[in-house]
């Protein structure tokens, strides 16, 4: 096992929140920077779902979030504490508890009509995803206060909310219609192990059982369908938006 995959492991199996001394220094992150970006590349694709042409979500780890933060301070030629402290606050919210996933949501081509519906979705609080995965369902709650904003990334955290059958799918959707996704096997098995990461000692090799499976569309369940390609009919959301702030006057 080479030195870049011995670190992406320990990195990954470990659940306490990453600190500063859990990063590489500018110098060494340089010289494993491309190995470590290959094993984020296998690592992420075993974690994407397609929801529709607009929408994907991306199951993030342990190993995702510190890979984020080393390339954010890449940039910063003196990053500050305080440039520090918000990087890690913000990339620590990727790392869970072992009962929960997080997954970041993109809305792809933002300046097409669909796109554009569904970041207004998102930012009045109208999307919902969850995800059924080992008996379980794992409803995702946005961790941006949105206030109205639009924004084409969004972070959702994952919990466990009750019991179900053993199909693995994604239930997402809005308040006038629900859709479902199927997952693979790969991504079945990648988000079942993240699950309990300390057990899982070869994340970053695909399983042979698994390699290349596919799953199909799962049996319907009552008021949910499989996702259509065409811009949804219904009314178009009411989005406020953010006031911005005050300047003048008494304020301080």
């Amino acid at each position: 096992m080479t030195r870049p995959l011995r670190l992406a492991q320990k990195i990954y199996a470990d659940r306490s929140k990453l600190t500063a001394s859990d990063l590489l220094n500018k110098e060494d992150f340089e010289r494993e920077r491309a190995n470590l970006l290959q094993l984020a590349r296998q690592h992420r694709s075993q974690r994407r779902v397609r929801l529709n042409p607009s929408l994907s979500l991306i199951f993030e780890t342990r190993f995702t979030a510190w890979l984020q933060i080393q390339e954010e301070l890449r940039w910063l030629t003196r990053p500050s504490h305080e440039d520090m402290e918000e990087v890690l606050n913000r990339c620590n919210l990727l790392v869970r508890r072992p009962d929960e996933l997080a997954a970041t949501l993109f809305v792809d081509g933002e300046d097409n009509p669909a796109s554009r519906y569904w970041i207004e979705c998102v930012a009045a609080s109208a999307f919902s995803v969850a995800l059924r995965l080992s008996g379980r369902v794992l409803r995702g709650c946005s961790e941006e206060s949105s206030g109205g904003v639009l924004a084409a990334v969004h972070t959702f955290i994952f919990q466990p909310t009750a019991r179900c059958g053993p199909a693995t799918e994604i239930i997402w959707g809005d308040s006038t219609e629900q859709h479902t996704t199927p997952v693979s096997a790969m991504t079945r098995h990648a988000l079942a192990q993240d699950l309990n990461p300390a057990s899982n000692r070869n994340c970053f090799v695909s399983p042979t059982a698994v390699r290349g499976a596919a799953t199909g569309l799962s049996v319907a369940t009552a008021g949910i369908s499989p996702p259509g390609l065409a811009l949804p009919k219904y009314p178009p959301l009411r989005v406020v938006m953010a006031p911005e702030p005050e300047t003048g006057g008494d304020s301080p």
